[in-house]
């Protein structure tokens, strides 16, 4: 996991805020209360009803703000909470998305739900973040990750109390809920989602897993594993009128399209480029998204892959989403893939091509080559030139790596026709001079 410090210095919220986020905010208060005075000053005869509807309204939102704290006090004995000595993987997931984020560790909690729902409890004293166990068990470590960094990023960003008061005047509250939570609150509530999007992609550190998360998220993980990608998100063409901007303004969220563009184009920008300059930017996965995704002013057109894939590798569409990451195209002469170099799968006979210098091997899907196996660790094995030969390196993987029938201590030379096994899956090594 990258370190926070990046070129001599830690990220900070400026860095992935998204634009007017602040000044809409300023502006939707200040719209709130030209009208108050507004009114008063056209319906004199009214303010004192005005007063009594603000007054209840106090009130109302007092009783709720003590029944928050009253769940947030309750969840320390109805709810299970993630420690070092407790469900490890998931404390590991979350200390090292606020470490990226360079921010302190959020408390998390274990609900047992069949829905899959993660949110934060509290305001700005001691929040905490509440995951509930049917996401944990469908979802990848990195989606877990980019969840949990986007709730680290609404409290990094201040949006938690807010978005706590707007809670009980959501859409369930007729005309006056509506009015409030989506139209006057609507562009400020869309502008800090895509600022947790950005926390998520930072703290997750793969534009695959933050992509992916949002897309299971929104279709359902069974539904996802036979989503056309391109398709689907060819929708954005249908949200890109001046009636689809509107609508969006007044949903409850971001319209999916058009978070999954925006995290795209910011993982593509200078500005991303400039926090995390030595960091991969982003996957394979812009091959699988429209054109429409990278069309603007400031953003070069997707340029086609430099280097030719074989026929075997290239994946189905239900499938682009596991697809390895690329480096930046200063790297891609160096590390792009290379056909010569394989592992060969010794019970299907299926080809994984190596890059030229570093491949990664592990269960995640921002790895170049994904195990799909809880045998194998989230980053388990690498394979590096090392002068005219390759190292098989083992990433303090929990079950180990094999070569050739041996467990290897740290790393072993490699050469053609060698086997190599990562928990139930094994390989040949074939190199093609």
């Amino acid at each position: 996991m990258a370190s926070n410090v990046i070129s001599g210095r830690q990220i900070r919220l400026r860095d992935y805020r998204y634009r007017g986020e602040v000044t809409s905010l300023v502006l939707t208060f200040t719209l709130l209360a030209a009208l108050y005075v507004l009114a008063v000053w056209l319906f004199p005869n009214s303010s004192q009803q005005v007063k009594k509807v603000l007054a209840i309204t106090a009130v109302g939102l007092t009783v709720y703000v003590i029944t928050i704290i009253v769940q947030q006090r309750a969840v320390f004995g109805t709810l299970v909470r993630v420690s070092p000595r407790q469900f490890h993987e998931l404390h590991k997931l979350a200390t090292d998305a606020a470490e990226n984020l360079a921010t302190q560790p959020v408390p998390i909690y274990v609900k047992r739900s069949s829905e899959q729902n993660i949110y934060t409890l509290g305001f700005w004293g001691s929040p905490l973040i509440v995951i509930t166990s049917s996401m944990i068990d469908q979802m990848d470590p990195g989606n877990l990750q980019f969840f949990i960094g986007r709730e680290i990023g609404h409290i990094h960003a201040g949006h938690t109390w807010l978005r706590t008061l707007l809670k009980p005047l959501g859409s369930e509250v007729p005309v006056i809920g509506r009015l409030l939570n989506s139209v006057v609150f609507g562009d400020w509530v869309n502008r800090a989602e895509f600022t947790a999007d950005r926390a998520g992609f930072i703290a997750c550190n793969s534009l695959t897993s933050a992509v992916s998360a949002m897309l299971k998220f929104g279709v359902g993980v069974s539904l996802f594993q036979k989503l056309d990608i391109r398709e689907f998100l060819e929708q954005i063409k249908d949200v890109h009128t001046v009636g689809g901007r509107v609508t969006e303004i007044i949903a409850e969220q971001p319209y999916l399209t058009e978070r999954v563009r925006h995290l795209v184009r910011f993982s593509l920008s200078d500005q991303f480029r400039v926090i995390m300059p030595e960091e991969r930017a982003h996957t394979q996965i812009l091959d699988a998204l429209p054109q429409a995704f990278f069309s603007s002013g400031h953003l070069p057109p997707k340029a086609p892959p430099s280097t030719p894939v074989a026929e075997s590798s290239i994946p189905t569409p239900q499938s682009e989403l596991t697809l390895p990451e690329t480096t930046p195209s200063i790297e891609l002469d160096n590390n792009a893939h290379d056909p010569r170099l394989r592992l060969v799968s010794v019970n299907s006979n299926e080809p994984h091509i190596l890059r030229r210098q570093k491949t990664r091997i592990g269960r995640n899907l921002d790895n170049d080559i994904v195990i799909n196996s809880d045998r194998a660790s989230r980053y388990h094995a690498e394979i590096i030139r090392e002068g005219g030969g390759f190292l098989l390196v083992d990433k303090k993987s929990r079950n180990g790596v094999w070569l050739n029938g041996q467990k290897i201590s740290a790393q072993a030379e490699i050469k053609a026709g060698d086997r190599i096994r990562i928990g139930k899956h094994e390989f040949t090594f074939i190199r093609k001079d």
